[in-house]
Order: structure tokens, then sequence, then C-alpha cells
């Protein structure tokens, strides 16, 4: 169902929330990634509300209520009472401590936490308080196969912090729910096929995306899991022949891509995975689209951008997806080679420069063309050119990108590493097996910008994870709405860049 719910003035009426308790992707440990999602529809129902990522969580909740509940609370304002202002509009607050409600909402409202990767920056508030807030049932943690496989081997482990978890003869205060890339084919019906139902009114599918690769060379912490597989838990077999004695590195299934063209092993770059979700509200169809931290392709060992674009291209062509959370780390001094797996303003507009060509596709397709069953290889320019985005087809395969582990033969290098002793991951796209090193530019059709001008009208573009210098001068966060908006003077694709802060709320 993609239902249009009309307000006044025949403007739509908001379906989904979003709160934004944590921006900011560090150094500062008070506004690291968190959101809260939940349907407008369900009110504030228990268990209606969806965290995605908790890099901050229950200190940030109770700032937001401190500066919202009214004064005079208990006293000359009774008790229970319905806020009127603030994210928490409509929530019905029962203590004059803004802690108190803060707890509250967390033990009741929240049952799920999508983790897009398991960065400290992205689960530390979750990892904290979960100990402190036990409920009458546990709180579901869900993510990738490989996400969960690093909690259970590197957070609840009784090392790091007691294995919480009901698996392994833990607490049982958090279960794992493993999610399988694209959607459940199983699940779901019509426009909402394949979307996983995680709360009452909201359904999510989840795909992964690169966020750099490791600067060490060894056996990674599951990035060569893919989710396509099922819902394989590295964790959960006995050592691998592939990890070194004493290593916590994940096993994983073999490797999904092949070796050097003279056969023989060679050393291989690790890539790190994090994911995006589309996160649906089941009764109007409005959808959000969420990443966690994430590279550019241009720049990319293992480039998965476009492949979320595909996805969200139909849907932005018939105005179901309102709005788009994506970070940009840093402005444009950053170097590219100081990017870690983050985006920057110049490589965003890329980025959304290549939506907005797959939208075009999109509206010029006929509505009821199944795109996940008729996909086109599409790719951002690995030339890093500023003028746009590249495309290349080729045939469906079910397995997303992954990078292979690496097998230490011999010496090597990252930079020019096509050139030298590495082999370079392959990409496994939905179409088919391909070195990076026989990815040549020059042999793909290439795929012009828009060819017209406000493509993206009407979508929001909000920018998370912004990381502060702790410096005098411009805000790192204005520093970035300007260059975007300088930048989209030239490009034009008519969404809105909008840079979020804690506290803010989206109505959408």
């Amino acid at each position: 169902m993609s239902g249009r719910v009309e307000g006044e003035n025949g403007a739509r009426a908001p379906a989904i929330q979003v709160i934004v308790l944590g921006a900011g992707g560090g150094p500062q440990e008070h506004n690291v990634t968190a959101l809260l999602i939940r349907s407008v529809k369900t009110g504030w129902s228990k268990g209606s509300v969806v965290a995605l990522d908790a890099g901050v969580h229950l200190s940030a909740i109770t700032r937001i209520l401190q500066e919202t509940q009214p004064a005079g609370l208990g006293v000359t304002v009774a008790l229970p009472h319905t806020l009127e202002t603030g994210p928490f509009a409509g929530l019905e607050i029962i203590s004059t401590s803004a802690a108190t409600n803060a707890g509250y909402i967390t033990r009741h409202l929240i049952d799920t936490f999508l983790i897009t990767h398991p960065h400290l920056d992205h689960i530390s508030g979750f990892v904290i308080n979960t100990a402190g807030l036990p409920g009458a049932r546990p709180k579901r943690l869900a993510g990738l196969p490989s996400t969960i496989s690093a909690f259970k081997q590197h957070i609840f482990n009784n090392v790091i912090w007691p294995n919480l978890s009901d698996e392994n003869n833990g607490a049982g205060l958090v279960t794992y729910m493993r999610l399988v890339e694209g959607g459940s084919p199983a699940l779901g019906e019509g426009d909402g096929k394949g979307y996983l139902e995680i709360s009452d009114g909201l359904g999510v599918k989840i795909f992964s995306v690169s966020h750099g690769h490791c600067i060490e060379k060894h056996p990674h912490r599951g990035s060569s899991a893919s989710s396509r597989f099922g819902s394989f838990d590295a964790s959960s077999l006995a050592a691998s022949p592939r990890a070194a004695p004493g290593s916590t590195a994940a096993s994983g299934p073999p490797p999904l891509f092949r070796n050097s063209a003279a056969g023989l092993e060679k050393e291989s770059i690790c890539v790190y995975d994090s994911s995006a979700y589309f996160i649906r509200d089941n009764a109007t169809g409005r959808e959000v689209l969420m990443f966690g931290d994430v590279e550019p392709d241009s720049i990319s060992l293992s480039p998965r951008n476009m492949g979320i674009w595909q996805e969200a291209a139909p849907r932005i062509a018939t105005g179901s997806l309102a709005a788009i959370f994506i970070e940009c780390s840093y402005d444009d001094s950053q170097s590219d080679d100081r990017l870690f797996g983050h985006l920057t303003p110049r490589y965003l507009i890329r980025e959304m420069q290549a939506l907005a060509a797959v939208v075009e596709m999109a509206q010029q397709t006929p509505a009821k063309l199944d795109w996940t069953k008729k996909r086109k290889r599409v790719t951002i320019d690995t030339s890093r050119k500023a003028d746009g985005a590249s495309m290349v087809e080729g045939d469906d395969h079910p397995v997303s990108p992954k990078s292979t582990r690496p097998t230490k033969k011999g010496p090597s290098s990252l930079p020019g590493a096509e050139h030298g002793g590495v082999d370079m991951p392959q990409i496994v796209t939905p179409t088919v097996e391909l070195p990076l090193r026989d990815y040549e530019v020059s042999a793909m059709p290439v795929a012009q910008a828009p060819q017209f001008a406000n493509v993206l009208q009407g979508l929001k573009v909000v920018i998370i994870h912004v990381k502060d210098k702790l410096t005098d001068g411009e805000d790192p966060r204005d520093a970035i709405l300007a260059q975007l908006l300088e930048a989209e003077k030239k490009a034009q694709l008519g969404c809105e860049f909008i840079v979020s802060r804690s506290g803010q709320s989206f109505l959408l």
C-alpha cells in the first residue's frame, strides 16, 4: 500500500517521526549517532518506537525531556501530563524527573535496536544502558549477521561486557535478530513484500554498504559473511582453519571471490561492512532511508551505494521515500587519504547525482516494473571525476558485494595495490563477479548526470555523523551545509539539505 494521507490544504499528513538523539560522529561522546523512529499512527504505544544505532541513548532522551517538560510539573501542572511541545509531544509522562521518564521510554516504548555496524560510536549507549534498564522482555538487537557476530565475539563476551544476550548461557536481556540482506521474499505482500515488521506500524529492509577498508592485513571480523547465505553467524562455529591461533577474527563461508589470474593466492584487502535501512510505515507506504557510516562508490574497493540508489529510485519517483539520512563526516578540506570510509560534501553531491540519474530512469519506467527482478548494474565512475556517475549492465546475482579475507603471501602496499602484490576484492553485485583490476572505466557505458533539473524535488537529505574539529573557527556543520548548498547551485538536484542537530524532530 502506498496510500497518500492528506492533511489540511492538501498537504500530506506526517506518517513517520524521526528524533535525532545524536547527530555527531565524535570525538565528543555525548553526541554520537543515534536516532528514534516511530509510525505516527501508532502514537506512543508500547513497543512503538525503534532505535537506529545507539552511540548515545538514555542521556540524550533525558536531556531532551529536561528541555521540554513544562515548569511546575507536579506542582502547578498535574501528573500524569501529556507533553505539548518538543520531540516527545503527545507522550504522557508520570514523573517530575526527566530521567525517570526517559527510563520509561527506553524500558517500555523501545523494543528493537537496528544497528548499522558495530563501531563504538554507534553502539556504546545501547551496551551500557541495557544492563541498567531490564524490562519484562529482552531488547531485540537487529543487524547483518556479521554485526551480530561482532557483538557476540567482541562485546557481549564476558570480557568487554557481560554476556547479556540469550545465547551461550547469557543473561537473556538481549535477543539477536539476524536480518536477511535485501529483505526476505517470504515476508510481506504487495509493496510491503520483503519488509520485516519490527514494531507496530514499521517494517524494514537492510542492505550492506562499504565503510572503507581495514588498515590491517588480517582475517577480518566477518566481512566476507554474506547474509544472502542465510543467517550465518561466524561466532557460532568452532575455531576456523583460516584464523590464527588466539585470533578473535570471525570465521565465515568460503571466500566469494577468485584469486589472482595466475591462480596464486595473494593478499587481499578487507572491506568493512556497514549498512543502510529502508524503514517503511505500513499504513501509508511512506519510507525513510537511513545509512550508517558509508564511503563514496567512486573511491571504494567494494562500491555498493548504487545498488541502494536503484532501490530508492522508484520510491522517490512515486513520492513514497520522504527523506534520506546519510553521513557527511567532514567538510571538503579533508583529503581523500584521510576519509577513513566517510563522505564529504563533494562526494555526497556525486552520490546524489548518481541517485538523480537513476530516478530519471525510474520516472520513465512503467510503474509495474519490478526493479528487484530486472536490475541493471549501475556504478559510480571510479575515475573520481567531479562531473557525475557511470553505469554498467550485467546479469542478476543473488549475492551482495563483499571482499575476500586476506591471506598473507608476500609484500603488498595499499596505495597502487592494483599494480602490486595485492589481489583486489571483486565486485559481486546483483550481477556478476568482477575483479576490480578488470573494472575499467573506459569499458563502461557511461550515463550522464541527470538531464533535467530538480529531479530530487521534495526529497529531504538529512546529514548525520558530522565530526567536530574542536578548534576555533567555523562550525563544521555550517561549513558542510554551505559547501552542499554551493554545489547544489550547479548540480540543480532539487533536494533539501539539512544538517541535523541533537534534539531535532522530523515529521515526514
